[in-house]
């Protein structure tokens, strides 16, 4: 038994599995490159049961079916061990377990123990983060970077987790506090800036958003490169409040787009960065297009509603249409076979989300109204961050405004924009539904 570099219990002997841990915690944390190092000291060491876990902890993250069933090869590894492993690790593959199955609530469930339980174990709190954005439980999410942080004051990256998952929650201005509190002890702690590009996009504050993430910008190299291109999602956002098309789709060919061409959080990016640029009034061209060929296959697999809908959409508007309508009829019958609170998230949410969306983007405004209105009261629940499902709010005021539904598309919009500043898009929006 040895400590890694958080003080935690590990079984193992050797030292040189605790700096492969070590060094795969930091990068998930601090999102440097490297964790994908973790399956070559796996291979190595298969004896340790923590590396097992760790490798298969990769797929988890993978926001793909076929990939996180690929993860179980190395937890059946790990259980090979499991009588001799501690607490904590036996409650790790149960956790991992949980996410490769897609079971994200019983995932973060077990992270939370985790981090109540040993609260110096940031990389369980990094993962529960991750599926609370699957699941969109921010209220748990908050609960557990509480914890974590008054434990890890001194540390800037469970303060900026802290602070995104107040960001989360509508408190914003404790958030932005905790970010630059976080960004005082490192000031390329990516996170924290990340954090404070949701603010800023949240308030309509996009004169200082864009200058701040322009500052920071020439650092991001450094990094992973799923951070950069997000954070550059953020600011090509901020360019969009400004209507700069030209800006936003700079940001989107030379920092977004075609880096990962077949990874979840490319794509992630690439969609809603152009949906908002046509939700915003400006043209994309040929782009949905040159998406469409990496995205068809994921279309067809149910991670969570959020991600099939941005690739429904995304697909019809590459003008594949019959694509759409048998991954769509798929995903029906995928919400169909669903339990307890599945079954609500998949049935009431999820279905209305989805469909909504592509009759949005084949202009029948009033589906996509009547659909997207049912399902934006608790549309948290099919996944995303506030900011990423800012795009249904939008194609549902929209949709009211082109249906002839004026009225009620005032008051969406009223309700989309308060508490933000004014800016050149909101003035845009309110000239085209009036009020």
């Amino acid at each position: 038994m040895k400590p890694d570099s958080r003080g935690l219990a590990v079984t193992t002997d050797s030292d040189q599995a605790i700096a492969a841990l070590n060094r795969f915690t930091d990068a998930a944390v601090s999102l440097k490159p490297g964790m994908a190092e973790i399956t070559a000291a796996a291979r190595r060491e298969p004896e340790c049961a923590m590396l097992q876990i760790c490798a298969a902890v990769l797929h988890a993250l993978s926001q793909s079916n076929l990939e996180a069933r690929r993860g179980v090869r190395y937890l059946d590894l790990a259980r090979q061990r499991r009588a001799d492993l501690n607490e904590r690790e036996q409650n790790f593959i149960n956790a991992v377990a949980a996410g490769c199955d897609g079971d994200f609530d019983r995932a973060i469930g077990v992270y939370q123990r985790i981090v109540e339980r040993w609260p110096r174990d940031i990389l369980a709190a990094k993962l529960a983060e991750f599926h609370c954005f699957q699941s969109g439980d921010a209220g748990r999410q908050l609960q557990i970077m509480e914890n974590l942080a008054g434990a890890n004051g001194d540390s800037p990256h469970a303060l900026a987790m802290y602070a995104f998952a107040l960001e989360l929650n509508g408190r914003r201005e404790n958030a932005e506090q905790t970010s630059r509190a976080a960004l005082r002890l490192d000031p390329d702690s990516m996170w924290a800036q990340h954090c404070l590009a949701h603010v800023y996009g949240e308030q309509g504050r996009v004169s200082e958003g864009i200058a701040a993430l322009e500052d920071y910008a020439p650092r991001w190299k450094t990094f992973g490169q799923y951070i950069q291109s997000h954070n550059w999602f953020h600011l090509a956002s901020l360019y969009l409040m400004q209507l700069d098309f030209d800006r936003a789709l700079d940001a989107y060919r030379n920092h977004i787009w075609g880096f990962q061409s077949d990874e979840v959080v490319e794509h992630t990016d690439a969609i809603l960065l152009l949906w908002y640029v046509e939700l915003a009034g400006g043209k994309v061209q040929e782009r949905w297009s040159e998406i469409a060929p990496h995205i068809r296959a994921k279309a067809h697999e149910q991670v969570f509603p959020f991600l099939t809908t941005i690739y429904l959409y995304a697909l019809e508007r590459a003008g594949q249409s019959a694509e759409v309508d048998s991954a769509l009829a798929e995903m029906e019958e995928y919400a169909r076979s669903q339990t307890g609170r599945a079954a609500y998230v998949w049935n009431e949410i999820g279905l209305k989300q989805a469909r909504g969306s592509v009759a949005f983007a084949r202009a029948d405004f009033d589906q996509a109204a009547a659909l997207l209105g049912g399902a934006l009261g608790d549309i948290a629940c099919a996944g995303g961050s506030d900011e990423q499902r800012a795009v249904f709010a939008q194609s549902h005021f929209l949709s009211l405004s082109r249906a002839g539904l004026t009225q009620q598309a005032q008051q969406a919009l009223h309700d989309y924009l308060a508490g933000r500043s004014s800016t050149a898009l909101s003035r845009r929006w309110r000239a085209e539904i009036g009020g």
